[in-house]
């Protein structure tokens, strides 16, 4: 006789942003995940908001439950820079996170009452821990709630008191805490001290090593989301001593805050860059593999930025060291879990122009440093950050948090 089949584990993602059609590429290192958590057997469905009315749909072969939280035109919270950048500069987003609470608990609670799920993992577990507590209250067969920490609420309660005690309750609460960097780590240990686990993710982009680029005008590549804490502007600010001792140029690619990018637009003609920087915008994957390939140096300046917000990890890392790119990085937040100075790529300090123009120039100057660098950069995150080593740490923590 065969033996009936093991049931496969499924998990209900909770998130604030997830693509919205297949051509929308929110949180890749997320989908990834899925994916390849789904290769192996795990059915995972997706509760995010809303955008503009949008409705419960399938994406690339995930049902992803869409929450309504306000009028149609409104539902602009979440997505394309994130909720945390939207709420500093509008009052009307700081008040549209109450209806997106409220909302998010009652579309948790019923989606989780029909899901029959064995875990609701909650990504940004402020406020997204308190919709899956109510999910696991509504649920039958008591669901096992996970929180995964990504920085930016941590961070955030550090400012603002209230969200303390709030993530502590969820904590309490909590049947698997997941970090997705040693510094993320080290947040959740300040706000309470909890068995907790570091996973961080893989590369979005796939390929092998491109050989160096030996580019007559010299490229610094930026890539992320253009907001405050990716430090740009302080790339642009050490051109000028780059561009003083070779010919070379910045390109940022990348969409995000409007405001920012025009203050960056700002400084460039205040520094009289003129094409020296060069605005890509949001470009498709092959054209930004074409950045990769294209770029004598990968650089993200990331800083601590006005709202205490940092990078968590730095996920465009590990995109730039499976090209082995060489890499300049600024030693803030979960970096320096991916760039090991001198050995994966170089360190500066944040907000500083000249180290970073002095550590660029030294790559720039010295191309066999700089593919040392990015050859053992390469190699350190095919073995520490593979999705394979990845989905095994996740297939443990869940065994474990069973």
């Amino acid at each position: 006789m065969t033996a009936p089949a093991e049931k496969p584990v499924r998990i209900l993602y909770i998130t604030s942003t997830y693509s919205r059609d297949e051509k929308d590429n929110q949180n890749p290192w997320m989908i990834d995940t899925i994916r390849h958590l789904k290769a192996k057997g795990y059915d995972i469905e997706v509760l995010a908001p809303s955008y503009k009315g949008l409705r419960t749909h399938t994406v690339g072969g995930v049902l992803v439950h869409r929450f309504r939280y306000f009028f149609k035109e409104r539902e602009t919270l979440t997505h394309d820079q994130g909720a945390p950048n939207k709420i500093r500069g509008s009052l009307l987003f700081k008040l549209l996170f109450f209806p997106y609470l409220f909302f998010g608990m009652l579309a948790a609670m019923r989606v989780a009452r029909k899901g029959r799920y064995d875990f609701i993992h909650c990504h940004w577990p402020f406020p997204h821990g308190l919709m899956g507590w109510a999910a696991c209250l509504a649920a039958p067969g008591k669901p096992r709630l996970i929180l995964h920490f990504h920085g930016a609420c941590l961070l955030l309660a550090a400012k603002f008191k209230p969200i303390a005690p709030i993530l502590r309750f969820c904590l309490r609460r909590a049947k698997g805490v997941v970090s997705n960097s040693t510094f993320t780590a080290g947040l959740v240990t300040k706000l309470m001290a909890v068995d907790q686990s570091v996973i961080g993710f893989g590369s979005p982009l796939a390929g092998d090593p491109l050989p160096p680029a030996r580019n007559a005008t010299k490229i610094i590549l930026t890539v992320g989301r253009v907001v405050e804490r990716k430090g740009i502007v302080h790339l642009l600010r050490a051109l000028p001593k780059i561009a003083a001792a070779m010919d070379a140029k910045v390109a940022i690619v990348g969409k995000g805050d409007p405001k920012v990018e025009a203050d960056l637009r700002a400084v460039a003609d205040e520094l009289g860059l003129g094409d020296r920087v060069v605005f890509a915008g949001k470009v498709p994957e092959a054209d930004l593999i074409g950045w990769y390939r294209t770029c004598d140096v990968f650089c993200l300046p990331a800083i601590v930025d006005s709202q205490g917000e940092t990078e968590g990890l730095g996920v465009v890392l590990l995109e730039a060291l499976n090209y082995a790119r060489p890499v300049v990085a600024s030693n803030v937040g979960g970096i320096p879990d991916i760039i090991k100075d001198g050995r994966t790529g170089l360190l500066c300090p944040e907000k500083d122009p000249d180290a970073l123009a002095a550590a660029i120039l030294k790559l720039l100057a010295d191309p066999v440093l700089g593919e040392t660098l990015g050859r053992q950069g390469h190699e350190f995150v095919r073995r520490e950050f593979s999705w394979e080593h990845i989905v095994a740490l996740w297939e443990d923590f869940y065994a474990r948090a069973s």
